[in-house]
């Protein structure tokens, strides 16, 4: 059945009550339950059963199992792995290890930007995976954050950006057996040949928006620069010490997820040698699926490596092995232990249920055609020159609205390749814009997995990381649009790469300029420069 112009309702009126209402879930919800009364032809009965259905799954021909969200092997994975995570952290928390932490790094570091300099580096060295990076990072850097008074807006902008950004344009990460695949499948369509991996490293020079946003946070935190909403939200934690306005369950902004954990007095070794622990095993686990310890090539160990698999058994082993020495260091007693653990593992439910509601959200999307609809609607008549333009914005837009970066790729690259070749348009410089539009899209969505893990991990509420970050995304993007409009006119990333700079240079000046943190106003305090 042709959907047409009602395939793109649910997303956008889940982005607009999400918006407006700053209920995630709530509104994450309507969208799911009016995108299953549009499946069943407005049948309020079934339209409950094809609630279920998505969430759970069904039984198809033959009775084979059709996997729901939660269900699906791959998604099942990710539920794992975040559940872990969050014992993990749990029994870090107990082991006194992550307060130690902190401790040494406030000694060691002595202000705002040290501490958020910090963050961003821890989060450019977990290039393997991104929900491990954001999760970890989030997690072990907020506590040193807050005791500088930097605002769990900034510090979740620092996450999100470096965690999906590093992992896009990183030769050796989780991404890759994935866009690798894509890359096949999508060559097979256009009838041209080229190897998944190498095509894959061709890409990353033209990822415009990926370099850009890794920049940006860089220079914002070396230059101070802060403007909108993030300035404000700045100035409030800086001169109120009220780091967030609520925190990601809707709480106060002191309420801690781990208070009712008591830290045992651990040394910092004890957080260090878990996580340390954890990244080695995960790289020696992603060489192990992709056929490393049978010889197989490291562009075949690249190409065929199961990187959600080996990042599950990689914590499960971890967190394993955390219990353990926590017992025999004699930190804490087993039953304290699995105690810290269940809190950790509890404290993530919340993100299980945006998740599973946000996958949801997709599911439907891609059984009403949305992308195929916004993609015939928009690619009719199209100049050579602006199709690398064009395919960034429709890849940001679709993401944007339905907040699955994977789905989107998948769903464009084997539409935007054949068109590429078609036209005379570089492929590889199609799949930068189809790769560096769904990051886009996955750091302003307020659907993204993203935008909720990266909440969760700094405790804040998922709108108010989203309404901080847009205009540092959107200023990144519009860079990056630019580079895409140079790259339709010549077929090199070096020039393109140029100018884009050049403009994210002369945007930061003046958005810094024009509202900058001296623009603006805290609603609970009086102006200083206000007549008196």
């Amino acid at each position: 059945m042709d959907y047409g112009f009602w395939s793109i309702v649910p997303p956008v009126l889940t982005i607009i009550l999400a918006i407006v209402t700053k209920e995630i879930l709530v509104s994450l919800f309507i969208g799911v339950y009016l995108g299953c009364l549009l499946l069943v032809d407005w049948n309020p009965i079934s339209s409950v059963f094809k609630f279920i259905e998505i969430l759970a799954g069904t039984y198809g021909d033959d009775d084979a199992v059709v996997s729901g969200v939660i269900t699906d092997p791959a998604d099942a994975e990710i539920f794992i792995i975040i559940i872990l995570l969050g014992g993990l952290v749990g029994l870090l928390v107990r082991s006194g290890g992550s307060q130690a932490f902190g401790e040494l790094v406030s000694k060691k570091v002595k202000t705002q930007k040290g501490a958020q300099l910090i963050t961003w580096v821890i989060g450019m060295c977990i290039f393997f995976d991104d929900y491990f990076n954001a999760l970890t990072n989030g997690s072990v850097m907020r506590p040193v954050t807050d005791r500088f008074n930097v605002s769990r807006e900034k510090i979740s902008y620092i996450v999100d950006s470096t965690a999906a950004g590093i992992c896009v344009i990183s030769p050796i990460s989780s991404y890759i057996a994935f866009v690798s695949g894509l890359i096949v499948a999508a060559y097979g369509v256009a009838g041209i040949e080229g190897n998944p991996y190498g095509e894959f490293l061709k890409t990353i020079p033209y990822n415009y928006y990926s370099w850009l946003a890794l920049l940006m946070v860089f220079f914002m935190i070396i230059l101070k620069i802060d403007f909108g909403l993030m300035a404000k939200a700045e100035k409030r934690a800086r001169e109120t010490g009220q780091v967030c306005e609520k925190t990601f369950s809707g709480g106060e902004a002191d309420e801690d997820d781990f208070a009712a954990i008591e830290p045992a007095k651990g040394k910092v070794w004890i957080l260090l040698v878990p996580v340390f622990m954890l990244i080695i095993l995960t790289v020696l686990l992603m060489v192990y699926t992709g056929g490393g310890f049978s010889g197989a090539s490291m562009v075949d160990i690249l190409n065929n490596m199961d990187g959600t698999l080996s990042l599950t058994c990689a914590i499960a082993i971890t967190v394993v092995f955390t219990m353990i020495l926590l017992s025999v260091t004699r930190l804490s007693k087993m039953l304290e232990t699995m105690q810290a653990f269940i809190i950790g593992a509890k404290s993530i439910m919340y993100v299980l249920l945006m998740l599973a509601l946000a996958w949801a959200i997709g599911s439907i999307c891609d059984e009403m055609g949305t992308a195929a609809y916004v993609v015939d609607a928009i690619g009719k008549s199209l100049s050579p020159a602006i199709i690398p333009l064009i395919i960034f914005l429709v890849a940001c837009g679709l993401t944007f609205a339905t907040g699955a970066e994977w789905g989107v790729w998948a769903i464009m690259m084997p539409l935007v390749v054949p068109l590429a070749v078609n036209t005379g348009v570089n492929p590889v410089i199609a799949m930068s814009a189809v790769l560096g539009g769904g990051l886009f899209g996955g750091h302003c969505s307020p659907l993204s997995d993203m935008i909720v893990l990266s909440s969760a991990s700094c405790n804040i509420r998922p709108i108010d990381h989203v309404k901080t970050q847009v205009p540092y995304s959107v200023t990144c993007a519009s860079c990056a649009a630019v580079g895409y409009i140079v790259s339709g006119f010549m077929d090199n990333w070096y020039i393109p790469m140029l100018v884009t700079f050049g403009a994210f240079f002369v945007a930061v000046f003046i958005l810094k300029n024009l509202f900058g943190e001296k623009k603006q106003k805290l609603d609970n305090m009086p102006d200083p420069d206000a007549a008196v």
